[in-house]
C-alpha cells in the first residue's frame, strides 16, 4: 500500500469532517442568531403592545390601528402577536404597508429602518394628526418621529420627542416618561 495515498485519505477525510462540523456550527449559529432576531421582535411588539397602554389619543375609539411602514420581520411580528389583542378595552388591529386611506385610520405608525427620504415622508404625511409615530432607529425621534425604540447593548431604549407628541395632540404616561430617553429634532431636520 502506498503511504503517500494513505495520508492523501485521511486528509480527504478530515477535511470533509471539519468542513461537516463547520457547516453544522454555522447552522447552529444562524439558528441562535434567527431566534435572537425573533425574540427581539417579540420584544419590540411587547414595547408597542404597553404604548398602547400608557398614551392617550384625543379621539375616542373603541379599536387601535396600528400601520406598518417597512420590510423585514417586524411587520408579521407585529401583526402576529397585536393583531386582534384587547387593550384597555380597544381592540388592535394591524395593517401592514397601509394605503393613503388606511393611513387615515392610524393611530400608531410603526416605521422599521427607513431611508432618510422615506422618513421624512411618512412623517410628513402624519403630521397634525393625532397619530403615533414608533421606530426602531436612532435617528428617529431626532428626526422627528415620537417613540424610538433602539436596541442598546443588550436591552432595549424608549426615545421620546415630547415636542412631536405634543404636536400630535398625544398624551404619554409620566410613568412611562421616567422611564424613557427625552430626545429633541436636530436643527437641520425642521
Amino acid at each position: 500500500m502506498n503511504r503517500a495515498h494513505t495520508t492523501d485519505g485521511y486528509r480527504r477525510n478530515g477535511l470533509r469532517w471539519f468542513t461537516v462540523v463547520a457547516v453544522a456550527l454555522l447552522c447552529a449559529l444562524s439558528t441562535d442568531l434567527l431566534h435572537a432576531q425573533q425574540d427581539e421582535y417579540a420584544v419590540r411588539a411587547a414595547y408597542v403592545f404597553n404604548l398602547t397602554k400608557y398614551v392617550t389619543w384625543p379621539r375616542k375609539r373603541d379599536r387601535l390601528v396600528v400601520g406598518v411602514f417597512g420590510d423585514g420581520s417586524t411587520g408579521p411580528i407585529l401583526s402576529q402577536v397585536l393583531d386582534r389583542k384587547m387593550s384597555d378595552g380597544k381592540t388592535i388591529y394591524v395593517v401592514l404597508h397601509p394605503s393613503e386611506s388606511e393611513l387615515r385610520d392610524c393611530d400608531i405608525l410603526y416605521v422599521t429602518k427607513p431611508s432618510a427620504a422615506e422618513l421624512h415622508s411618512i412623517l410628513k404625511r402624519a403630521a397634525g394628526q393625532p397619530v403615533l409615530t414608533v421606530g426602531e432607529t436612532d435617528e428617529f425621534t431626532r428626526a422627528g418621529g415620537m417613540v424610538g425604540l433602539v436596541r442598546s447593548g443588550d436591552q432595549m431604549q424608549i426615545q421620546v420627542n415630547l415636542a412631536s407628541l405634543r404636536a400630535a395632540q398625544l398624551q404619554m404616561s409620566s410613568r412611562l416618561l421616567r422611564l424613557a430617553v427625552i430626545t429633541s429634532e436636530r436643527a437641520a431636520d425642521r
